[in-house]
This record gives structure tokens, sequence and C-alpha cells, in this order.
């Protein structure tokens, strides 16, 4: 994102003072030299602070008690964008936000209030930036990116820039890290908005396949479960003489064949087709019923039986359980007697009485006897358990047949005695038969509810044609693939940096490492991160490459780049300063090193055309980069008592706020 810092702004809470501006050139490496405690770090705060961080972490002292707005004006592509946020006073944080936006904008001599809340900004930064609005991962921590996510690749300031262990801004927290883990595909452009959209719509689809898988398998269910009801109305239209045929007394037919068969009775008293009772048919019923009672019967005495068979082993189990426990109980006493039989034989005497008897060894051997015996009955009472478990299991799984078994006779029973006895009390007339059959259609209706499943089907083969479509379009080799040669791009680029620095390891395989933000260093076979590479001078050399080198590959991205374009370092030489001490290293020794850091800044200038803005704030003076004077503009030089030599003016120290 072409997005760069223009000017630095501080209102003041005094009005009779004139507010600080500091103006940054967006086309070349800016610098702010300066000596300690002139403010030059809290450039990162304040310019963090107006990117509406979640937290005020501009120094407290004379900046903050002095300051009533801080602000920053970006340009935009074309744009310039003002974005200023209220000084937090005893809190912890302002929400206050002021936004001004135009082609070109006049900065404001006060700040009268807010128009807006820091959400408000990130929410306006994000479509800047064009962000996707999909979440990201599948972990916890799964939001859609944001603008905050992206930051981490736009400030090193000076706790960070040499630090070992965190390479990346503000990824030395578990969410803030484990948030730039998930998005970090997304901001190299792995995965651009497309592939998010179908990784979204994954999501969906799969939620809907198993909504429509389970509602399959629940239609299911009740038409199997409906068996029995079936059963009973065919019995029935039977018994008036609607159906051919004789009565089914097996369980081979499905719900389905008995549908068929009725649907067929229905026809029957649709077109009032008198039918003819069949002779017998009302005994045949009368039998059906008698045979339930006898399978009823047979059924409950099962179940009574697998009971008391469960209620037994159940007991015997807990006897064998106490048994054991008390094995264990005894054994343990006897846990010393393995160390006393190894060490008492007959060659030794008793150590108890210095006594060449044998008693003592009689007496640890018959011990141990009676260990190994204790031993061996624990082993068997833990297989007996096993045992029980087992048959506990079974019984429970017979008695869970038999439950469902009995349950089927009943259903099937009272709907079979309570039609049969209604029907048999109005002699069977022709009124019976017609509300036979709306009860039944009734019924038939229902089922065609619950059992016609062809549009769920047609459904479910649609979604899962989709899934393969879409895993089909995110073909993680392909990604894969994609990601590789990305990282292989940025790590030499890595590598072109380090040499400048003359960082050690440099000619080693240098990756970029993003399931862990970190580097990883391969030399044969051995593999080594950023943080046992030892020295702060690899640590700041390669912090440096790193963040230049991601830049520069993002670029290729042109409007795809989400990132703002501006790096902001600050005091990367302190790696040098205890060198800077020592009275045996020359000082143009030290001085080079330094040198290096502005050598580097002005080939990454070069090789990104000025694309992207580079800030360093520094301790050093003009030596260090004048021999790169048409890359590197001094900004601010906060050296000696000069009235221009802190962030805040010696006039607001005057007069107070």
């Amino acid at each position: 994102m072409d997005f760069k810092i223009s000017k630095v702004i501080l209102w003041p809470k005094n009005p009779e003072m004139l507010i600080r501006v500091i103006p940054f050139k967006g086309d070349f490496v800016n610098v702010i030299s300066g000596d300690n405690a002139r403010g030059k770090s809290a450039i990162i705060s304040i310019i963090d602070y107006c990117l509406a961080s979640s937290k005020c972490s501009i120094p407290i002292g004379l900046i903050r008690s002095l300051t009533g707005w801080f602000g920053i004006v970006a340009s935009y592509g074309e744009e310039e964008i003002l974005l200023a946020r209220e000084e937090p006073g005893v809190e912890i944080v302002s929400n206050n936000m002021y936004i001004l936006r135009g082609k070109k904008i006049a900065i404001p001599e006060k700040i009268e209030g807010e128009n807006a809340n820091y959400r408000d900004i990130i929410n306006e930064l994000n479509k800047l930036a064009q962000l996707a609005k999909f979440d990201l991962g599948d972990k916890g921590i799964s939001q859609p990116a944001s603008i905050r996510d992206l930051i981490s690749l736009n400030f090193q300031p000076q706790h960070l820039v040499a630090n070992p262990y965190a390479l990346f801004y503000k990824a030395d927290t578990y969410q803030n890290r484990e948030k730039l883990i998930t998005i970090f595909p997304y901001i190299l452009g792995i995965l651009d908005d497309e592939l998010l959209g179908l990784k979204e719509e994954l999501k969906d689809i799969k939620s809907r396949e198993k909504a429509l898988n389970r509602e399959l398998e629940q239609r299911k269910d009740i038409a199997n479960n409906w068996l029995s009801e079936v059963k009973s109305y065919y019995a029935i239209a039977f018994e008036f003489g609607l159906i051919d045929g004789d009565l089914n007394d097996t369980n081979a037919w499905t719900p389905k064949d008995y549908i068929v068969r009725l649907r067929q009775a229905l026809t029957r008293i649709d077109r009032n087709i008198i039918p003819l009772v069949k002779v017998g048919a009302s005994t045949k019923i009368s039998q059906r019923l008698a045979e339930l009672n006898e399978k009823e019967y047979q059924t409950a005495v099962q179940i009574q039986e697998k009971k008391e068979k469960l209620y037994l082993i159940q007991s015997v189990k807990k006897s064998n359980t106490d048994y054991g426990n008390d094995i264990l109980v005894q054994n343990s006493r006897l846990e010393a007697v393995s160390w006393l039989k190894t060490h008492i034989n007959n060659k030794h005497h008793c150590p108890f009485c210095g006594s060449k008897s044998t008693s003592a060894k009689e007496y640890v051997d018959s011990f141990f006897t009676l260990s190994s015996e204790l031993s061996n009955l624990s082993r068997k009472v833990a297989d007996s358990h096993r045992v029980f478990n087992k048959e506990i299991t079974s019984i429970n799984s017979d008695l869970n047949k038999l439950e469902v078994q009995i349950n089927d006779i009943r259903m099937e029973k009272q709907i079979l005695s309570q039609e049969n006895e209604e029907y048999q009390k109005q002699h069977q007339i022709l009124n019976s038969i017609f509300r036979f059959g709306g009860k039944l259609e009734e019924s038939l209706k229902n089922y065609d509810k619950i059992s016609e499943s062809g549009d769920l089907e047609k459904e479910l083969e649609k979604v899962r044609k989709r899934i393969s479509e879409i895993n089909r379009l995110l073909n993680q080799d392909v990604l894969d693939r994609k990601q590789k040669g990305i990282l292989n791009q940025i790590s030499t680029s890595i590598k072109h940096y380090a040499k400048i620095f003359e960082a050690e390891y440099c000619d080693d395989d240098v990756q970029l490492n993003i399931e862990n933000l970190t580097l990883k260093f391969v030399s044969g076979n051995r593999e080594d991160f950023l943080w046992e590479i030892g020295s702060g001078h690899n640590f700041m050399s390669y912090h440096i490459s790193t963040i230049l080198a991601i830049h520069e590959y993002l670029l290729t991205l042109a409007d795809k780049n989400k990132v703002p374009s501006f790096i902001i370092f600050d005091q990367p030489s302190q790696v040098y300063f205890p060198e800077l001490k020592k009275e045996e290293l020359a000082e143009d020794e030290a001085v080079l090193k330094v040198k290096r850091i502005f050598k580097v800044l002005s080939e990454f200038k070069n090789r990104t055309g000025s694309k992207v803005q580079t800030i360093i704030i520094e301790h050093a003076g003009e030596n260090s980069w004048n021999e790169y004077f048409d890359d590197v503009k001094l900004i601010r030089n906060w050296h000696g008592d000069s009235e221009d030599n802190a962030l805040i003016p010696k006039q607001w120290i005057d007069a107070g706020a």
C-alpha cells in the first residue's frame, strides 16, 4: 500500500505555543540524529499511536505532559490523510481521534475535538489496504486481518532491532504472534482475496453438508422406526378386505413394501370400491394379537433374565475389585523383600544380629515366595476384571436390543388392538372403512414428508460437487510450491543485504520461517535459528535485512500489497556502542560498521526505486552516511545545545502546560 509518513505533529496543551511539525521525505532515507533523552525513540510510539494502537506507549514525562494531541500526515497515493489522537492523560489510552482527508490538507492550529474513535480509524485504514474480511485461520485467534497486524512489518524499535528471539514488531506476545503467523500467507500473497473467499465458502458449504447428512439420517431412522405402525395399518386393511393376499408374518418386508400395498388399499377406498371381507380375517387379526402377546411375554422374560445376570456379574466384579485391592495392600508391605533377598545369602552374616545363622535367609525366601504368589494373584484378578467388563458390555448391548424389540411389539399391539376393537364395535360398516381411509391417508402423507429424500439427496450431491471443485482450486500442493518460491525470493534478498553487512553465516541457506516467525540457517545437515547464531552485529544485520527483503518482495505484488510502504529503525548502531568504548579498537573500524547500516539502506532505496520510505533514528552523526548523501537526508539534528535539539521545543518547556 502506497502509504508513507509525511509529517509528525504535536499540538501543545499551552495554547500560546506553536504546533511542532517534523517533516519526512517519501523517497529518501530519513535520519533523525541526536543525543540521549531528546525524544527520538518516541517517534515510533507517536506514529503507532496515531495509527490506532490499542494502548499508548509514548513515554510519560515532558512529551505527554506538554502535548495535547499527537498526529501524523500520511501520503496515500495522490491524497493526504491527517490522523490525530488525544493525549490520554491519566487514562491508559484515549479513544478520541481526528481524521482529515484531501488532495492537499492544511494542518489545523488546534484540534477542537474528536470526529472519530480509534476503531473508526482502523476500519478506514483497513479499507485503504483493501483487506479481506474473511477469517484467515481455524485457531482460536482467527479474526480477519487488520492494519494493526500489518504494522508488525513497519517498526523496528530500539528493544527489537537486535533482538534474537523476536523478529517482528509486537510479535513477542502470544496473541499477536499467533495472529501474525496466521495471516502471513495472506500478507505475502500466497493466499489472495479470491482464495480466501473460496476458503470461507468451503467452511460454510461443509457445514451445510453436515446438516444435510444429519437430516437424511434422521429421516431414514424415522422411516425405519415406523415399521411397527405400518404393520398394524396393513393388518387392519387386510381385515377390511382392502388388500389381496395374506398377512405377512415375517420381518423381510421394509416400510416401502407395506406402503405400496397400503396405497393400493387407499386407492380402493377413493374409488368407492366396496371391499369383500375375507372369511376369517378377524380371526387372523386375533391370532396376530395372540402372537404379539406371546412375543411380548418371551421378550420380557429374556429382559428379566439379562437384568438378573447383569446384577450378579456386577456384584462379583465388585467383590473381585475389593479382593484385588486387598492383594495390592498386602503385596505393598513386602516391597523390601526383593532387596533383602539380593543382599542376604548363606555367605553373609545376618545384617540385624551379626550371626551366621541362615534363619534370616529362610524367612526372607518364604516372604519372597509369598510376594510372588500375591503378584500372580494380582495379575489374575486384573485379567478377570477385563473379562467382567467385556461380559457387562455384551449384556448391556443385548438389553438395548431387547428393549427396542419389546417397544416395537407393544406399539404394534396398541395400534392393532385399538383399531381392531373400534372397527369390530361398528360391525365393519362402510363409515368405519372411510374413517380408516382418512386416517391411513394422513399417515401416508406424514410418511411421504419424512421419507421422500430425493430433493435432499440432489442438494447433497450438488454440495459435494462444489466441495470437490473448491478443493481442486485450493490445491495445497500448488499453494506449498507458491509459498516455497516466494520465501526463496525473500531469502535471496536477505542474503544480499546480509553480505553488505558482512554478517556471519550469510553464505548458508538463510530461510525465512513464517511458521515460527524467525530465520533458519541451513548448512549441510545442520540447522540453526536466529537466536543461536550469536553476536549483536548478526542479530541487527539480519533484522534489517529481513524487513528490507520482505518490503522489496511486497513491491512485486503491486496493488495487492497490503502493507504500508514505510519502515522505521530505531538506533540499530546501539550494538556497536560497547565496541566504541574499547580503547584497543580503532575508531574508524567502529564507524565503518555503522556506515554499513546506511550503505544497506541506500542499496535498498536504489533496488526498490525509492518506492519504500525508510526512517532511521540514530545517535551516529553525519560522518556515518555522508558517502550516501544522494540517498540519505538528515531531517533533524538533535545534538548539542541548539534551539531545535529535541522533540519537545525549549519554548514549550519554558512556558509549561
